[in-house]
């Protein structure tokens, strides 16, 4: 597997974890952040102002609500968050986006209409991580360890044990190398 093909599939998880976490903070009860993008009237209604980009508009939609709570929520000076990456994660992600490869992943997403499936895929992209039992703010690593070590899975596990237990989780990443 060529490193091109590493980044490629890292950068997918990352837009996969996006899509699910923001979906299902959307739909739980309360919602975690007040947007609604990811429903079938969201998407209808994004379909039509943005036809042929429609699935990354509502990728971009839901994210950015879900980012404007994990800010509020942890602070935006020395942590960054899933849906807020250090400049060049946040390009290659973008770029992404734009390929067919992209297009294709996230249409996939998108026909998961209940919870529990995208509960079930956003506990695949955590392995075997356990999910930590707090709320609000969870350290979860460095940005250093995103791409080489298990901090996306501890993102994904933390997200996972607070969406089944019904309380906000706002995992996040520390600026310094660990």
């Amino acid at each position: 597997m060529s490193t091109d093909s590493k980044v490629e599939d890292w950068i997918e998880s990352i837009v996969r974890a996006r899509l699910l976490v923001a979906s299902l903070g959307e739909s739980t009860s309360p919602p975690w952040w007040r947007s609604q993008a990811t429903s079938q009237v969201g998407m209808r209604m994004l379909e039509r102002l943005f036809p042929r980009t429609s699935i990354a508009a509502v990728l971009e939609t839901a994210s950015r609500a879900a980012s404007l709570e994990h800010d509020a929520r942890i602070g935006r000076i020395g942590a960054y968050h899933l849906f807020r990456l250090p400049v060049a994660e946040e390009v290659a992600v973008r770029d992404f986006l734009g390929t067919a490869a992209g297009r294709r992943s996230l249409e996939h997403l998108v026909r998961l209409e209940n919870a529990d499936a995208r509960l079930e895929a956003l506990a695949e992209l955590a392995g075997d991580e356990p999910a930590p039992g707090s709320r609000g703010p969870v350290q979860c690593g460095s940005v250093a360890t995103l791409f080489r070590g298990r901090a996306f899975c501890r993102l994904c596990a933390a997200y996972t044990g607070g969406f089944r237990a019904g309380t906000p989780v706002y995992p996040y990443l520390e600026e310094r190398p660990e």
